[in-house]
């Protein structure tokens, strides 16, 4: 005779085992956006933005293309072969680590394009254009990105796993996926905060002499009085970030030392 004390176990772990598609279900959709002029990924639950990481995107001769995907691919630890490229005519195979030009995810959006991470060398180009147009993090960050993305697409990939992956940098493993979690890329050169408007450099040259024209239309569908742009004065494109505090009219001055977001300067109304 089997007694509950035997059967009780099996019984807990079907049951855990049955729970765990559900709690991806039932979470808020997580949905990942990348703004090319801004260098910056988010990652929005449930429509509000929990995480954000600064990237490089593309050179503007190799510039990354706006669109969306779903994520259906994921690699830990990938190796990587140099593509028949010009650019990557004398480079070399390499094998997965921190190292690795890949770093230590990727995955895979559309075509050839990726998110992915990058070797400490090149952390300092994040925020601005660096790459030949695949997007670029952190290795801490895109590991935690991962995370993210494998818990909201529901994968039955467990916790002990992923920390193995994480410690054994030569440890290659390719994951498939959903493509529950989507990412966009846009090119937008004004964002509204919750107390500033942000406008970022034309990296691609695409509004050319017509950035305040191209801001104006930005900030009118975003529902922000596009006056911001006469106001600041500006006629084309900043070298780096402008955050403006949303307030009215009011004259406006750098503030000493005050922080910036990424690459941006922080201007706010005199008080």
């Amino acid at each position: 005779m089997i007694s509950i004390r035997q059967v009780a176990p099996a019984l807990l772990a079907l049951s855990t085992a049955a729970a765990a598609p559900a709690r991806a279900q039932t979470q808020a959709p997580m949905e990942i956006v990348v703004n090319i002029p801004a260098g910056r990924l988010d990652v929005l639950q449930g429509g509000e933005r929990v995480r954000s990481y600064p990237v490089s995107v593309g050179l503007p001769r190799y510039a990354t293309p706006t669109g969306q995907a779903g994520i259906q691919r994921l690699v830990w630890n990938p190796s990587w072969t140099p593509p028949e490229s010009d650019w990557a005519r004398d480079e070399k195979p390499a094998a997965p680590g921190w190292n690795n030009p890949m770093g230590r995810v990727k995955m895979h959006l559309f075509r050839d394009y990726y998110v992915h991470g990058t070797p400490a060398r090149n952390e300092r180009s994040l925020g601005r254009p660096a790459s030949h147009g695949c997007i670029r993090m952190r290795n801490e960050d895109v590991m935690e990105l991962a995370r993210l993305v494998l818990r909201a697409d529901g994968a039955p990939v467990s916790d002990s796993t992923l920390d193995q992956l994480a410690a054994n940098p030569g440890r290659t493993r390719e994951m498939r996926l959903s493509g529950r979690v989507r990412l966009r890329i846009e090119y937008r050169l004004a964002e509204l905060e919750q107390d500033s408007v942000a406008l970022h450099p034309d990296v691609y040259a695409r509004a050319a002499a017509g950035y305040a024209d191209r801001v104006r239309q930005e900030l009118a569908a975003l529902g922000q009085d596009p006056s911001v742009v006469e106001q600041m004065a500006i006629t084309r494109s900043p070298g780096s970030a402008l955050r403006i505090a949303r307030s009215g009219a009011a004259p406006i001055r750098r503030v000493p030392g005050a922080p910036a977001t990424g690459a941006a300067e922080v201007v706010a109304v005199l008080r």
